[in-house]
């Protein structure tokens, strides 16, 4: 029985390993470089990221009335993605006319100007993004990226059952990889990489498939956005000093205006919490009167809230400085590197064995 259930599990492993092999590869390559997303896209735009300061800013509202006048047309979903957080620092205004079709325009906060502007795959992040969870395709590459998350998944689980022998011997550097030797080298290779990369995998798969459900959520629909309209009028300045005076330590990062008739202002910041949590956890909601009408400290935040605002820190490394960057850099080849040697292994039992053995 025991021997049955071995051999089943190891032909799930080898299948599905196979199946998701080429896309292992290639979400691999493209996850590792989104670990340093942020640096690439400031070292390719270093003049769109740093601006020579002024003497004094223009009013936040004045700002989203430039980004909606330079625009190509209609009347999109206007809102600070990015407020500026040092004097040489761009205010960053996202405009949303349909979930795959979104321009970022970058306005210089004291003369109002549009330094920039890219739309959300004009940009080596934002390409690199849209590619790595939706394959460029929308809603359908995203189902299929999310069939790949879970036949990871299988298969690492499978794994576990199929190489559970091996793992002493690979934590203790007892086996060794043999390049020299034809048989044993890739075989060797899997074994040793799936061992020391098993946990971080089993996270990458699990956060991977939590975010695909997100994009999945986010594109139920593939028509284009309604017109909100022009921007209301509101002085951001002083709802910003309010959001200040409500949580200790905040600091506000993006204002989300309101999208109909009825929703709130959103400040979004962080109260220094822990950077896994991300940079927009916090935050306080006004009416359009100015007067506050609910605030979240994310430090009090309930456990379910924590676990769902860690699924992108978790999954690209951004919450620990370039250290864990390139810790993460490391181990994010490893399903890549997973996929060849396993498909070396296959590929030698299939054809080549079987070849001397006739």
């Amino acid at each position: 029985m025991k021997q049955y259930l071995h051999k089943q599990l190891f032909t799930v492993h080898r299948i599905t390993g196979l199946i998701v092999g080429i896309m292992l590869l290639f979400a691999s390559i493209t996850g590792t470089l989104l670990v340093f997303s942020e640096e690439i896209d400031e070292a390719l735009h270093h003049e769109t990221y740093h601006i020579t300061p002024g003497t004094q800013r223009k009013p936040l509202f004045e700002l989203l009335q430039q980004a909606g006048k330079s625009l190509r047309g209609g009347t999109p979903y206007l809102f600070f993605s990015r407020l500026p957080q040092t004097p040489e620092e761009p205010a960053i205004v996202r405009a949303e006319y349909g979930p795959d079709d979104k321009v970022y325009l970058f306005l210089n906060p004291y003369t109002g100007e549009v330094i920039h502007q890219h739309t959300n795959t004009g940009y080596f992040s934002g390409f690199l993004i849209y590619l790595h969870f939706s394959l460029l395709s929308g809603k359908t590459g995203a189902k299929v990226m999310l069939t790949v998350a879970i036949l990871l998944f299988i298969s690492l689980l499978t794994g576990i059952w199929v190489y559970r022998k091996s793992v002493f011997k690979v934590l203790t550097f007892r086996l060794k990889p043999e390049w020299g030797s034809r048989t044993r080298r890739w075989r060797n290779l899997h074994r040793i990489v799936g061992v020391w990369a098993l946990l971080f995998n089993l996270l990458i798969a699990f956060t991977g498939f939590m975010m695909q459900l997100k994009v999945l959520d986010n594109r139920k629909t593939t028509a284009p956005f309604p017109n909100v309209g022009a921007p209301i009028p509101v002085d951001y300045e002083s709802l910003l000093t309010k959001a200040t005076a409500q949580i200790p330590g905040f600091e506000a990062m993006g204002i989300r205006p309101p999208k109909k008739a009825g929703d709130p202002i959103r400040i979004l910041g962080h109260a220094h919490e822990a950077a896994i949590w991300g940079r927009y956890s916090s935050s306080v909601h006004f009416d359009i009167a100015g007067q506050v009408k609910k605030t979240v400290n994310f430090s009090n935040a309930p456990l379910g809230d924590k676990f769902n605002a860690a699924m992108a820190p978790l999954h690209f490394g951004n919450y620990g400085g370039i250290p864990v960057k390139i810790l993460y850099a490391l181990l994010g080849l490893t399903p890549g590197i997973l996929s060849i040697s396993g498909f070396l292994i296959w590929y030698r039992r299939k054809y080549i064995i079987k070849k001397h053995q006739l």
